[in-house]
């Protein structure tokens, strides 16, 4: 079973929509780092626990040299130590990404690293029928009203009207 690599905002998004009973039943074993995992809020991490005394969710607590390691990958200077471990996860296990943060994407395109975001974990989800096509649209438009980051980006707002257009159709 493939692996996915999961950042915060993944997680944020889900847990404030109320979508990770489906996300953690997905076909994907989920990871993430010990870095993400403690740039969650307490509360956050302790929803979370469930999944991990389930095994459907691993941190993994990587080398310490790894941010020496990324150096010579010629990463932004800009990703945070947390988004380093995540692309250095999903590289070292030829894992799918999971991720928001734009910088990261890039970076992990750069190198050839299966990326996808919040729009893909609900497709996916829909398609694996762990959440129906009007559930999906409606807690993204939750994310989508809440969150400037999505609200503002017309090429994710226009992503986000062509899933539903997809949806619909089904």
């Amino acid at each position: 079973m493939r692996i996915t690599v999961t950042d915060a905002c993944i997680f944020i998004d889900l847990l404030e929509c109320h979508a990770c009973e489906a996300f953690f039943q997905l076909s994907f074993r989920v990871v993430t780092s010990y870095q993400v995992w403690m740039e969650l809020e307490n509360d956050h991490r302790e929803i979370l626990r469930q999944w991990i005394k389930n095994h459907q969710l691993m941190v993994i607590k990587i080398e310490e040299n790894f941010v020496e390691m990324t150096r010579d990958e010629n990463l932004s200077r800009s990703l945070s130590i947390a988004d380093r471990s995540v692309w250095f996860i999903s590289k070292k296990e030829d894992g799918i990404l999971l991720t928001s943060d734009g910088m990261l994407r890039k970076m992990a395109k750069k190198h050839r690293i299966d990326t996808h975001g919040l729009l893909w974990v609900f497709d996916r989800m829909v398609r694996e029928q762990l959440i129906t096509t009007d559930k999906a649209i409606s807690k993204l438009q939750q994310i989508f009203n809440r969150n400037s980051y999505y609200r503002t980006d017309s090429k994710l707002t226009k992503a986000f009207e062509s899933l539903k257009r997809k949806w619909k159709k089904v």
